[in-house]
């Protein structure tokens, strides 16, 4: 039997049967794939079933709004994702009578849609001749080879995409699916499961013992520890929110924060930060707790300050606004009652917080 034969026969007995694979509806294929970057399967799939239940077809996606869509992503990170897929969403009705384009160039024009996604869509979906190259087939590829390209460099990742372009028969889908599948499952980055692999005989790195030491990969980026302060500020009995504007957590609500070098730092950038917002002067915020997040390539130590805002003090500078409707409306602060944070789409950095109230 070939590789592509020993593969196919494999996944046919072997793959786990997950909700996005129950049909090739080009859709749920894209969802499922945009939520799996970065992210575990067990964490993907009860976010794939609220979502795909909310919005079951593209149409109901794109005539949603921004904050409908934060609001069933908050908590699954890498916000960008899910801006990105609303973009998506809102050109295919528009562009593409809601069908997800064949042609591999056109979908790679897709917002948030690049090489891996256009593949696997493509090919999934409609069982077209493209490679899906993520990092499990990255590392199926290079211990199979015995490739020592560093797989982090992107011209190697291009290098390798087309040699598994050479490599995929008739059945796109299910030998790009396998592939995924036996990197998900049994060529695991650490202590692969070689004794069951049905490549185990064509594999040259199991040949030479080196299937531990594959794929090569530059080192990672070191997890930088930043101090955080967080405003909790209070008016009588409501609370301010703003609606976050880092790269990080853009298009979802929050608490004002500042970074900084130590913690004094970071404290003195939110009370310059608080003047500019509420135009008044704040002194002597009081500690109320401690968190932490951590991101991918930095960890937010938090320290949270309650700040109460004098009744006598003016909102003019302040969008003020009296019920949950203002969720809605553009203006980047509002006043909220405690209990009404919830309705609002949320980062886990700061649903962690809430505690503290």
């Amino acid at each position: 039997m070939t590789v592509q034969e020993k593969l196919l026969t494999w996944y046919q007995l072997h793959h786990r049967k997950l909700p996005f694979r129950e049909n090739y509806d080009p859709y749920r294929i894209w969802i499922s794939e945009i939520m799996l970057q970065q992210t575990q399967m067990d964490t993907v799939i009860p976010y794939y079933e609220r979502f795909t239940e909310a919005f079951p077809t593209v149409f109901d996606l794109a005539k949603a709004t921004e904050e409908q869509v934060m609001g069933l992503w908050a908590g699954l990170g890498y916000y960008s994702r899910a801006r990105n897929l609303y973009k998506c969403a809102r050109v295919l009705v528009d562009e593409y009578d809601g069908q997800f384009p064949k042609d591999y160039q056109k979908a790679m024009k897709l917002p948030g849609i690049g090489p891996y996604t256009a593949g696997a869509v493509l090919s999934i979906a409609y069982n077209i001749r493209v490679p899906a190259v993520d990092g499990n087939v990255l590392r199926v590829y290079s211990r199979l080879f015995n490739s020592d390209l560093d797989i982090g460099e992107s011209k190697n990742k291009k290098d390798i995409q087309n040699k598994i372009q050479k490599l995929i028969p008739e059945n796109a889908r299910d030998f790009n699916q396998a592939l995924m599948e036996l990197g998900a499952l049994i060529c695991l980055p650490k202590n692969p499961r070689c004794e069951i692999c049905p490549l185990t005989k064509n594999c040259k790195a199991k040949a030479l013992s080196l299937q531990n030491d594959l794929p090569f990969k530059r080192k990672k980026i070191i997890n930088k520890k930043i101090a955080v302060a967080v405003g909790i500020i209070r008016k009588s009995d409501r609370i301010m929110i703003i609606k976050a504007s880092t790269s990080l957590l853009n298009g979802l609500w929050g608490f004002p924060i500042a970074e900084g070098e130590t913690d004094e730092l970071a404290k003195k950038n939110l009370l310059s930060c608080l003047k500019t917002i509420l135009g008044n002067e704040i002194r002597n915020p009081g500690i109320i707790g401690n968190s932490k997040h951590v991101f991918t390539h930095k960890t937010w130590m938090m320290t949270l300050y309650e700040i109460n805002y004098p009744e006598t003090l003016k909102e003019e500078k302040i969008f003020h606004y009296e019920n949950d409707k203002s969720i809605e409306k553009k203006e980047h602060i509002a006043w909220v009652a405690e209990n009404s944070l919830s309705k609002y789409p949320m980062a886990t950095a700061f649903k962690k917080l809430l505690k503290f109230l």
